[in-house]
């Protein structure tokens, strides 16, 4: 009984609040009223509706033109008015908020963390360093589909198709587990089990477990990769396959949370895996590599040629 009456407190509340009539003590309290936020976004859909008003010259005459019948003359206060239009939009805003909901779940990893999660299906997703991916909670069991921003490693549960959009392209798969790259202008897939399907730039490319698609400015390529059953970073390594300098300063910068200057131009690119774990060893070997000399400047690595 005490529940019933606080629901019917609710409603009575949302109503006078939709219709202007409370005092400023009484909407502070409705303000920081649990379930607030839900009841703010009805009355934003019930703004692009209106009720028509109640003419009583109209439906008057045509009571009196009809045949006589007896008349029961009825006054409605005008609050009851009120409460009867808010509640007929009211109405029709609950339908439409359920009609067209959405749940959109953002998660994120911070640059040098990672991030592991689990989807309502019970997929797995773990995001690399300065990774975001966003899904529609509420509608996931008819459309398994994510938009990803960075770097992620799915095992995907089997059943309907799942898809991950990224702005370079777009993997499809159904069960499997693969790795997904989208960076500046770079795009890579792997796969690791299963088949993966991937569009991009109006070409599908089906791969199987050992092979990747990489796509760098626009310029695709199908090359093998490695008997890995994991990609590299979720074990604690960095692999890059004919990065840019400018790529893996970028990588470094994500993974170790640093800021990195480059100083100095270069046209090679690097193939190769290196620790994730250790900043020191991993830079010793690029600037070897490269041939650059590094030193650190209000704490920011500075990349120069070694002269």
């Amino acid at each position: 009984m005490k529940k019933d009456n606080m629901e019917a407190e609710n409603k009575y509340d949302l109503a006078r609040w939709l219709a202007g009539e409370m005092d400023q003590d009484e909407l502070t309290a409705f303000r920081n009223s649990p379930g607030f936020d839900d009841y703010e976004r009805i009355a934003q859909m019930s703004r692009d509706f209106a009720v028509a008003d109640f003419d009583e010259n109209r439906i008057l005459n045509r009571i009196i033109s009809g045949k006589p019948k007896t008349i029961e003359s009825r006054t409605i206060p005008l609050y009851r008015s009120n409460l009867m239009r808010v509640a007929a939009v009211l109405v029709i805003a609950i339908g439409l908020f359920f009609v067209f909901r959405t749940d959109i779940v953002t998660e994120k990893s911070g640059y040098g963390k990672t991030g592991s999660i689990v989807l309502p299906d019970h997929s797995h997703v773990e995001l690399n360093s300065g990774s975001e991916i966003k899904y529609d909670k509420s509608d996931w069991n008819e459309s398994r589909k994510l938009s990803l921003d960075g770097e992620a490693y799915f095992k995907v549960a089997k059943g309907k198709t799942f898809d991950v959009a990224t702005d370079m392209g777009t993997v499809t798969v159904v069960g499997t587990q693969f790795n997904v790259k989208s960076r500046e202008n770079r795009f890579e897939v792997e796969c690791y089990e299963g088949k993966v399907k991937v569009t991009s730039n109006g070409r599908q490319t089906m791969l199987t477990p050992g092979m990747a698609f990489i796509s760098d400015h626009g310029n695709v390529s199908d090359v093998a990769v490695s008997d890995r059953t994991k990609p590299a970073w979720t074990l604690g390594e960095i692999q890059f396959t004919s990065a840019d300098l400018s790529q893996i300063a970028s990588e470094l910068e994500r993974r170790f949370d640093i800021r990195i200057e480059i100083m100095s131009d270069s046209e090679k690119t690097l193939t190769g895996t290196f620790s994730a774990t250790d900043f020191k060893e991993t830079l010793e070997l690029i600037c070897r590599f490269y041939k650059l000399r590094a030193e650190t400047r209000n704490n920011v690595v500075i990349l120069s040629a070694d002269e």
